[in-house]
């Protein structure tokens, strides 16, 4: 088994196990120093001044092998490993990240509907959530992922986030 660390659509239960259907929900982290953002899709970022929820998976190398293809590895997303210490036992979580191609745009409403019930699913407080939507709606470049999955022509907006709160 491995550790897999989800900040995205994959912190939705449903779409996990629909993706990965070995995989199995562990524990929630607090990732320091780290943040939400959009580029069309969920990424995270280095910043010392946030912290950043992860939904914690077990998953099987079958399973890894579904991430990638769904993450389009190594396309459009990275891997990279946290070191993190679970019951006293030093692991290693896998977690996906965006190359620098990409930059902050806005997700669409579907898609962040998605990530919020993942939320929801796991007990997160929904601010971070919205925290990175209100960033991309402010710093939007128009030069973010459009995912095969997730795109259409029905953006997040100030008004909607108001109405997520």
């Amino acid at each position: 088994m491995y550790l897999y660390g989800a900040y995205g659509s994959n912190l939705n239960k449903a779409q996990m196990l629909n993706r990965c259907p070995n995989s199995k929900p562990l524990s929630s982290i607090v990732l320091e120093k780290f943040r939400l953002v959009f580029k069309g899709v969920a990424d995270i970022e280095k910043d010392c001044k946030f912290k950043l929820d992860l939904g914690i998976y077990k998953i099987t190398k079958e399973c890894e092998k579904a991430l990638d293809r769904y993450e389009e590895f190594p396309k459009i997303y990275k891997k990279f490993y946290i070191d993190y210490t679970f019951d006293g036992k030093k692991e290693k979580i896998l977690c996906y990240t965006m190359g620098k191609s990409f930059s902050y745009a806005t997700p669409s409403k579907k898609y962040f509907n998605v990530i919020k019930q993942g939320y929801y699913d796991w007990n997160f407080n929904l601010d971070s959530l919205n925290e990175a939507g209100f960033h991309c709606i402010e710093n939007n470049t128009s030069n973010g992922y459009k995912s095969k999955n997730w795109y259409d022509k029905k953006f997040i907006s100030r008004r909607f986030l108001n109405l997520v709160r």
